[in-house]
């Protein structure tokens, strides 16, 4: 790896496209170092070695101390410590606490430092002073609207809105807009008051819902819509065609009002799902449909990255973003950007997305990202296709300037 070029995207100063944590600090959950590190993504990697799902509730829980839970967990910690789930948490480990190595020598250390900085300046030393991010994209999820601004800015969810799933998710509609749905067309006026909501505090949104349903949102007629939404109501199982008639009425409004959507595409967190529901591909209509409303495609589609790579460069609306993949599969997101800066404009490229619902766990996922980027950049200045002072300036593209042009961030 090139030296100059891995010291200046290490220093870089980065714009985070998506993260999960807790809008506030002080919402940070009790519980020790399993509790965190047991919570995102390193517990699938369990779970799929073999760890009952009992397990890893007594891991998470407070029922047994530091050294007795390590006893549990090292033989699954030593399977699975290599995936890039593991290789985040060690880097975490060592970036954050000082523990080159976690295991049964060091576990109750990990603990006890960590436990100290369950206190108010965590997210800052995380965030600004380790990680040099200046501003992260929040996804809540939920109808949460507020975050800290010094630290994020919100992606308003639309899974509620595009597919209630629950019994409150109607309601709590026409709480938050003042509606009272009782028909199809109370529910589109509520749409629209509820996207100016949005925009009263961000013009970015967030689509989940590959995670319940196809991304397939196809045309729709009104009265199909309406008849979907009379059975959602009755059955309480969101219709398909009422979904996908909100999802186009959604896309309509903010492609009017200059917003940018982030949509999850390809594997879904978690142990078991319907991976074809979240190809990429199925979007292509989405991206005829509306050519002036911005997609920012999320986890480079993986493991359909090819379909994204091509979706990016037919589209000037499309962006493709690589938030968790350096994290889930190192070597795919090498392979995708070493193919992708001589295929799309650089432009197009988002390069780094934590992705996480605890804050110590960004630290190594960044760090793992500025590697594979400078790694890959070097590989290309070696090859010949442009020197070290363009091979920075990619990365500060990929790491900022790109992200804060779409996302409009001064």
């Amino acid at each position: 790896m090139n030296p100059e070029i891995k010291e200046y995207i290490s220093k870089l100063e980065v714009i985070d496209t998506h993260e999960h944590l807790p809008p506030f600090e002080s919402l940070r959950e009790e519980g020790d170092v399993f509790r965190d590190f047991l919570l995102h993504y390193f517990n699938v990697d369990l779970v799929s070695s073999g760890m009952s799902v009992e397990t890893l509730e007594l891991l998470r829980g407070d029922s047994l101390g530091a050294t007795e839970k390590w006893r549990i967990l090292e033989p699954y910690w030593e399977k699975c410590r290599y995936t890039g789930y593991g290789q985040g948490l060690s880097l975490s480990a060592r970036g954050i606490y000082g523990v080159e190595d976690i295991s049964a020598d060091t576990i109750e250390e990990l603990n006890a430092a960590f436990m100290s900085c369950k206190k108010p300046g965590h997210y800052h030393k995380v965030l600004r002073e380790k990680c040099n991010i200046k501003i992260s994209i929040l996804d809540r999820w939920g109808e949460t609207t507020q975050c800290d601004p010094d630290f994020f800015i919100m992606a308003n969810s639309l899974n509620a809105l595009v597919y209630p799933e629950t019994e409150d998710a109607i309601p709590s509609l026409g709480q938050h807009t003042g509606v009272e749905i009782l028909s199809f067309d109370d529910y589109l006026k509520a749409i629209e008051i509820r996207m100016g909501q949005y925009l009263q505090g961000s013009r970015l949104l967030k689509c989940g819902v590959a995670y319940s349903r196809s991304l397939d949102f196809a045309r729709t007629e009104k009265n199909d819509a309406e008849r979907g939404f009379k059975e959602t109501i009755k059955t309480g199982k969101c219709d398909v065609a009422f979904s996908n008639y909100i999802f186009r009425y959604i896309v309509e409004l903010a492609q009017e009002s200059n917003m940018v959507m982030q949509i999850h595409t390809g594997l879904q967190e978690g142990n078991g799902n319907l991976l074809s529901n979240s190809r990429p591909i199925l979007l292509n209509q989405i991206f005829l449909d509306y050519p002036r409303m911005m997609f920012d495609v999320f986890h480079i589609g993986y493991p359909y990255q090819g379909e994204v790579g091509i979706l990016c460069k037919m589209f000037p609306n499309v962006y493709v973003d690589f938030c968790w993949t350096f994290l889930a599969s190192p070597v795919a997101a090498r392979r995708a950007l070493s193919d992708w800066l001589e295929f799309l404009p650089y432009n197009k490229l988002l390069g780094y997305g934590g992705d996480y619902c605890f804050i110590d766990a960004i630290y190594g996922h960044q760090h793992m990202a500025r590697n594979n980027i400078a790694e890959v950049l070097s590989e290309k200045v070696e090859q010949g296709l442009f020197g070290v002072e363009k091979a920075c300036e990619i990365g500060k593209a990929l790491l900022y300037d790109n992200p804060a042009e779409l996302f409009g961030i001064s």
